[in-house]
Parts: structure tokens; sequence; C-alpha cells
């Protein structure tokens, strides 16, 4: 595989996909119908999933393959995931005609597996995807439905119910004749159409936006979202708050001008739906995810500059006062120059991030690769982490340590609470990378009291000389093609003066490099 382009050699692409969709048509075949065979399919399936899973873009010998072949094994691992969890739900149903389940249960059957193979656009709200020969992801086609639903495509998958054609509600398909056996049959009386949920086709119309979205910014974006195996019922309010939610925080991941026009699509999108999103949230820049109108989803603001510090960490939780020893009562008192404050504010940001983004990742240690935060046990060590830190920096202000000392649990802290990540770094012009350049911010007037400064120049201009001088040695290496150095994960300090030595380097993502390519990315 090292070193393969796609499609493979020898093997032609229209030839290796009609391939494929035979394969998926035979598969959705035996895994609709309950026999040995089914079970035999769904065992070595799953066999073949554990075996996917722990493939990653850092593990030889694929560590040097194009990005192309990393987007592909990422790709098929989570059709494959989804795949087994449609069988699963298939498997749990109560048998009867294919199309004619009870609503809500996964339509098992071969037209709805087949569905996972690539679309090219055609059919009614089809996302139009890139040719299976190109040499990027083959992104939201092979994600499709793979179960949950069929037609409009992406990441979300389009927003059919189980069962059911096209334009039908859930369940009440077009009639069947019955399978008689000599007697013959009588074919039951076609059911009459329930009234079509209203948030069905908004919930449709958002799943392939971010199918566009994904397939297009494959750059910063993985074509398959983390939280994509967890998903409400299609056409619910759960399921388009969820998917809301998704599209606005991969936003923050492009650079500015993308992010606005996919913004305005947004917008359009929902009012369009005649769920139209107020002015104010429309044009608030502290707004990262827009309330939707009928308690669908309530606004989410995150102040990427926070002009008064004090006030705003009043508002802060407990908690995070009690590790930096302060409280809403004590903060007006503190010294201008004190950084709890803001700390305080970002910390609480940093968790709410956590919250809303399942793609992101952080490394705890300096000497870690970035892990993922999509578990529940990786997001409550990463917050205990945090709270560690917090104690020792705060205590470093109120017990008045040494200058150097101050720096050095405030350089810790910047880590952990500034090195969230994603797999794919955002764009240097980015939300995400504002976000991460107020973080370092607050360690400036810190680092000046202690001889040191932040790195003045821009990452742009980044050689391998200033990487050597600024970073250590265990950076993590990005994307080939990309910028030299493509996200900051521990802020860079220089010694002032120009004197030997560097106690205070910092980590960075960067373009993989023979000799620094060792290393797990994040």
């Amino acid at each position: 595989m090292s070193g393969a382009t796609a499609p493979d050699e020898g093997v032609p692409a229209g030839a290796l996909s009609a391939a494929l969709n035979t394969f998926a048509e035979a598969a959705g075949a035996v895994l609709a119908t309950p026999s040995e065979c089914r079970e035999a399919l769904l065992g070595a399936l799953g066999r073949c999933w554990e075996e996917l899973r722990p493939v990653g873009r850092h593990l030889r010998p694929y560590a040097h393959d194009p990005a192309g072949v990393y987007d592909r094994f990422e790709t098929a691992r989570a059709s494959l995931e989804r795949l087994l969890w449609a069988a699963d739900r298939a498997g749990t149903a109560e048998p009867g005609p294919v199309g004619a389940g009870p609503a809500g249960t996964v339509d098992a059957s071969p037209a709805a597996l087949a569905d996972t193979r690539p679309h090219d656009g055609a059919g009614s709200g089809a996302m139009p995807g890139p040719a299976p020969d190109a040499d990027t992801d083959t992104g939201a086609a092979p994600d499709q439905a793979a179960g949950t639903a069929a037609g409009a495509g992406g990441a979300d998958g389009p927003e059919r119910e189980s069962g059911g054609a096209p334009g039908t509600a859930a369940g009440t398909g077009p009639a069947h004749p019955a399978t008689a056996g000599s007697g013959g049959g009588v074919a039951p009386a076609a059911r009459s159409t329930p009234p079509a949920d209203p948030l069905a086709g908004f919930g449709a119309a958002l799943a392939a936006l971010e199918g566009r979205l994904r397939t297009e910014q494959i750059g910063y974006l993985p074509s398959t979202p983390a939280s994509a195996a967890i998903r409400p019922p299609a056409g619910s309010a759960e399921r388009i708050a969820a998917t809301w939610q998704r599209l606005h925080m991969a936003l923050l991941r492009l650079p500015a001008h993308l992010r606005e026009e996919w913004r305005v699509q947004a917008l359009e999108t929902a009012e369009a739906a005649g769920l139209a999103v107020t002015a104010e949230d429309a044009s608030d820049p502290d707004v990262i995810v827009p309330g939707l109108p009928q308690g669908l989803r309530a606004a989410e603001r995150i102040p990427l500059v926070v002009a008064a510090p004090r006030s705003a960490a009043t508002g802060v939780r407990e908690e995070i006062h009690l590790r930096l020893g302060t409280s809403p009562h004590t903060l007006m008192d503190l010294p201008s120059t004190d950084p709890r404050p803001i700390w305080a504010v970002r910390a609480e940001q940093a968790l709410r991030l956590v919250e809303l983004d399942p793609e992101l990742h952080v490394a705890v240690l300096v000497e870690d690769p970035p892990s993922s935060l999509a578990s529940e046990e990786a997001r409550l060590g990463y917050r205990l982490r945090l709270d560690s830190l917090l104690e020792s920096a705060g205590s470093s202000q109120a017990d008045d340590w040494p200058a150097d000392s101050r720096l050095a649990a405030a350089h810790e802290l910047d880590m952990v609470l500034g090195g969230l990540v994603h797999k794919r770094p955002a764009a240097t012009d980015s939300w995400w990378w504002q976000w991460r350049t107020g973080v370092s911010e607050v360690l400036a007037p810190l680092a000046e009291s202690a001889g040191y400064r932040l790195v003045p120049k821009a990452v742009s201009r980044w050689t391998m000389y200033d990487i050597d001088a600024y970073t250590v040695k265990n950076s993590v290496p990005g994307q080939s093609g990309e910028p030299l150095v493509q996200w900051v994960l521990w802020t860079p300090l220089q010694r002032k003066g120009g004197s030997a030595g560097n106690e205070r380097k910092g980590r960075i993502v960067m373009r993989p490099q023979p000799q620094y390519g060792r290393q797990a990315s994040p």
C-alpha cells in the first residue's frame, strides 16, 4: 500500500466501482435475510472492521502514503461501521416485507444497502461527489445512507425514514402482493399516507449541505464526522439540531472567507424551510452556532476577543474558580495584570468547545501524540488534566512565585488549554486559529517578566531552522502539501537577547519530513 496511488494500478476505476457495487448488493441481500449465511457475513464484516479501526494516518507502513490513500482508508472504515450498524438494526427488527417495517427501523434491503456505492448526483436531492478515480477522498459517496437513508447524500445521509419509497412516509410503502401458496392471495389494501413531517425536508436539506461541505473542503474536514454513527431518527428535532451544530462547528475550521460563504448557505437553507435565524444571531461575530426557532437549537456564543476578562469570568463554572483560587466576588479585586480571569474565561470556553466538537484531539502530555476527545472517558481525562494545570497556574499567581516559575506553570497550562486540534489542522486564518492565538497571547506579559517573548515570526514564514530553535523534537507531522507549520499545539517562546539555551520551546503540527515524521499525527 505504501506509495500507492488511486486508482489501483492495472485495475480500471470503472471495473473496481462495478465490483464494489455488486458486492454491496449481494451483501445487502444476505444481511437482510435471517440465516446462517447472514450471521457468517456479519461476523466477517465485524472482524474486518476491527482490523481497519486502528489503521490511521500515523501507522506504518502507511506513514508516507499520499493523503488520498489515508482518506480512502478512513472512508472505508466509516462506511463499514455504518453498514454494520444498519445490519445490526435490521437483524433486531421484526420480520416482515422489506420496506414495510415499523417506523424508525432500518431498511436493510439490497437496494438500500447498495446505495452506499458512489453517487453521481443523479436523482432527487442527490449530492454530487468526486469521480471514482479522483486522487481525493471518495468522500460522502460510500458514507451516504448505508442503511440509514437513501437519496440525498452527505455526511449526515439523506433524511428518508427506513422503508417506503421516496415521497412516502416510513412504513407506508407501496402495497406488496401476498406471497400466496396454491390458493393464491389478495394484495392488501394500500394504507393512507399520513401528513408529511414539516421538519423532514429541512433535515434532508441540511444533510445535503453538510455532505457538499465535507466533499468540497476535504483539506480541512474528513468526509465523515466522528459523530456519524450516533444519530437520532431521521427527520427528528434531535437529528436536525445535531446536524446544525455539527455543520457550524465544521465551519470554524475553514478559512474566514469560506466560512462566511457556507454560513450564508446554512442561513438560507433554514430560511427556505420557514425556520429563519434571527438577525442578531446572523450578524453577531461571537455566535458560533446560530439558534433555530421553535426550540430546535439554542445559540452558542463564544467570544474570540475578551475585552473585559474580570467581568466575563464572573459567569464561569464554580470548579474553574476553585482551581484558580478565585471567586466571582473577588475578581474585581485582582490586579489588572493578573492572568487568572482570562484563564478562567478561556478554560470555560475550552470545556464548552470539547462538548460541542467531538472531532477535537489533544495531547495532555508533551510526549504524547494528540488523541481523540470523542469518548466520555477521554473528555474526563482532559478535564482532570486541565483542572490540575489551572490549580498550578493559579497558585503561581496567588503565592507570588518567581517570574520564571510563574511562566513555567503558565506555559504548561497553555499546551492543554490551547492545544486542541483537529486531525486535519484548521486553516491559519480560521476561527480556531484566532482562538489559539488568543490563548497564546496570555503568555506575553509573563514571558516578558521572565526574559522571554512569544516568537515574533509568523508561522507561515518558518523554516526548518526555526523549528529546531523553537520547538521540541516530538512535534507532530501533519499533512503533505500544506504549509510547513500547520498548527500550534504549545506556544513556542524565544529567550530575549539571543542568549544560548531555550527552556521554553513549544510544539507544533508540521508538514511531514523524513527526520520529523516518526511521531503520530493528530
